[in-house]
Order: structure tokens, then sequence, then C-alpha cells
């Protein structure tokens, strides 16, 4: 199964649910939508999910495909899923700027998970995604840091 999380960002990222819903002959695929107003035959697209319901999920999941929050992707590595962080674009009023392209590329050059970028193709990377040794993530690691600090850095 194929839990793809779209966070609680406000901006539509129906693009993401759009470019998932071609692996759907393949997976599975379970959605928490948000705030997103989009219905599918394909995929299951849920509102939003209690935490235990979440949690619940991330267990039953055997790929994750996630917005590139931190706190989504951070937890997609905990639960050491393979995960492909999908970054919110402010030119398609996504997010306010692009700060979510700089974490997941710094997630992905460590070797923690893959990042789809805008114009990729989605089948291609989930084939990328099943050949994918996850880095193993350590709460006592620099990633927390990494974090904080490129949030910092946007917020300056």
């Amino acid at each position: 199964m194929i839990l793809v999380l779209c966070g609680t960002q406000k901006q539509d990222f129906s693009r993401m649910i759009r470019a998932v819903e071609k692996l759907a002959d393949e997976q599975e695929i379970i959605v928490q939508g948000g705030h997103n107003h989009y219905s599918s035959d394909k995929v299951k697209v849920l509102g939003f999910i209690s935490n235990n319901e979440m949690d619940r999920f991330y267990d039953q999941a055997d790929y994750i495909v996630t917005h590139a929050g931190a706190g989504s992707m951070i937890q997609s590595l905990k639960k050491q899923k393979k995960t492909i962080a999908v970054p919110r674009l402010s030119k398609y009023g996504e997010h306010v700027n692009d700060h979510q392209i700089e974490l997941a590329k710094k997630l992905e050059d460590l070797g923690y998970l893959l990042v789809y970028h805008d114009g990729d193709n989605m089948k291609e990377v989930f084939r990328r995604l099943k050949n994918f040794k996850t880095k193993p993530y350590h709460l006592k690691g620099n990633l927390v840091e990494l974090v904080d600090k490129t949030i910092e850095a946007y917020l300056d």
C-alpha cells in the first residue's frame, strides 16, 4: 500500500495526487488529502486523519509519498519507510516559497529518500524507490539540526 500525505497546508496540492494516481494499477493508494477536495475512482482520498489512524496507516504502508514538509518526511524516516518527497512549489500556489525543495534535496543527498521533481515521471521514480535502500534514521544524528537550520534560513 502507498500512503500519500498532503499535509495540513490550505493551498491545493492536487498536482501530487494526480501524479500518484498513475501508480493505482500497481498498488492500493490511500491519500491523506487534508484541505484538498479531490475525488478519484482510482485512489481512496480521506480528509484529515487522527494521530492514531495516521500511525496505523504509516505502519501498514509499504511506501510513502509525501509533501516535503519536515514533520511528514521525518516520520517516514523514523518508520523506516521507502519514501518519495514531492516539494510544494510556489509557482503553482502550493506554498508561499520553495523551501521544501532544498530540504527534500538535502535528505535525498543524505540517502534517506527520493525526490519527485516537477516534470518527473512518477512511475519511473516509483520504480527506483522499489530498489532504493533507505538509510537508517537515528534520532541522535544531525537531521533535526539540519531541519532547524533550513527553516531558520528561510525565516531570516
